[in-house]
């Protein structure tokens, strides 16, 4: 135990004076989740303003060039000078490039016996359609010339709006088959997406740095030769017990310092979105403590394995993508995981164990697991990571951290195999 102790009190005294380990530390993560939150925030924020009728834009002025002789009623309930009459469409198209208007409309002389209406717009393009104040390409006043040529086809404005819209709002019963969230819960899953959104980043950089710092340090002490000077006094399975337990402190340590900072980041957010400060679900720590336990054992002892393999940091870097990719889906759809916490994908992704420590522990900060799915999660995690700590110990052998052969895919699995 005295060795151990030695091994592990050196481990972490030489990470914790490396100045990169407190810029990741402190520096990185605070951006990352930072710049999550308040993306999360700016997207489930209120409006900060009710807009007035005052703030709406004024209604556009548009040409009518009426050769039908057709307009002879204008409707009341038009926006006043929205349609401007010309005699012709030479007048109608120097306006139009003075821009007096943003349209014109010419109604042709056969119009009653299916000739056909032309729209003219300065700004139009065959993809975007036209702007939003436009009466055609579906703008925001595209019912109105419909109406105008309804009232003076029926000469009739009542006649022109039931047949317009024949099942006005005003005499339609509507029918929420799934009532609004309250307001409290409205604000809870605002929060909750924040959350989902800040915890894979949270436990993708503990389990990632966690596995690379133990791959380092392995790496580092075969580069330098103090291996050599280890494995006279302690056997190559202390000696990776050591080193586990030291990356556990350093782990430690990163965990209080961003469990902090990830509460004020959340409290900051709740204000931003004028809601409630969010609160974790009873319990959630001790599962969340847990699955982080298991999880970095899991990948420390991966990188144990590939760090006793490899001969220099660049060549133990090949590996850890094995340990990215199983992450990658909970940071890409850590939303799904807040508005859909019962999804296949996010069920599949909380009982694999390779993603579980945090895909599950996002479901639970979120909202309630199924205690079936918690049980099985947590069981295939233990059995996986026991797997690998013994898989782990094959490698490290003195054979292997005394070597100088390159580490390869290959030497990998035959050392997995056998």
């Amino acid at each position: 135990m005295k060795t151990i102790w030695l091994v592990i009190k050196h481990d972490v005294a030489f990470v914790l004076r490396q100045r990169s380990f407190w810029i990741m530390t402190l520096l990185m993560p605070a951006l990352l989740l930072g710049s999550n939150a308040y993306i999360a925030a700016q997207d489930n924020a209120p409006a900060l303003t009710t807009p007035t009728p005052a703030d709406q834009p004024a209604p556009p002025h548009i040409g009518l060039v009426d050769h039908a002789n057709l307009i002879a009623l204008v409707p009341d309930d038009l926006p006043p000078h929205l349609f401007l009459p010309f005699a012709d469409k030479t007048n109608a198209q120097a306006a139009l490039d003075q821009g007096d208007i943003s349209q014109y409309v010419v109604i042709p002389a056969d119009f009653a016996s299916g000739g056909e209406i032309v729209i003219y717009d300065r700004g139009f393009q065959l993809l975007s359609g036209g702007d939003n104040g436009s009466v055609a390409f579906n703008g925001r006043y595209d019912w109105a010339l419909t109406y105008l040529i309804t009232a003076n086809l029926t000469n009739d404005t009542q006649l022109a709006a039931v047949v317009q819209n024949p099942t006005p709002r005003a005499t339609t019963q509507f029918h929420r088959l799934q009532p609004p969230a309250p307001a409290d819960e409205s604000n809870n899953l605002g929060m909750a997406i924040i959350v989902a959104r800040v915890m894979p980043y949270l436990f993708y950089f503990l389990l990632i740095m966690g596995g690379s710092y133990m791959m380092r340090s392995v790496v580092a002490e075969k580069e330098n030769r103090t291996v050599e000077i280890l494995l006279l006094s302690l056997e190559p399975t202390q000696l990776m017990i050591g080193k586990i337990i030291a990356m556990s402190v350093i782990v430690a340590i990163q965990l209080v310092v961003w469990v902090g900072g990830g509460m004020l980041i959340l409290d900051r957010a709740a204000t931003v979105m004028q809601l409630t400060s969010f609160a974790f679900p009873p319990g959630f720590f001790v599962w969340a403590i847990l699955f982080l336990l298991l999880g970095y054992l899991l990948f420390a002892a991966i990188m144990s394995a590939v760090g006793a393999l490899a001969t220099n940091a660049r060549e133990g870097g090949q590996a850890i993508w094995i340990l990215v990719i199983p992450l990658m889906p909970t940071l890409m759809f850590g939303q799904l995981f807040a508005e859909e916490p019962n999804h296949p994908l996010v069920i599949a992704l909380s009982l694999f164990p390779f993603s579980s420590p945090s895909a599950m522990v996002t479901r639970l900060a979120v909202g309630a697991v199924p205690a079936w799915q918690l049980v099985v999660s947590l069981l295939a995690l233990v059995g996986t990571t026991w797997l690998f700590i013994v898989l782990a110990g094959r490698f490290f052998k003195s054979g292997n951290l005394l070597s100088d052969t390159s580490f390869s895919w290959r030497r990998l699995a035959s050392g997995w195999r056998g």
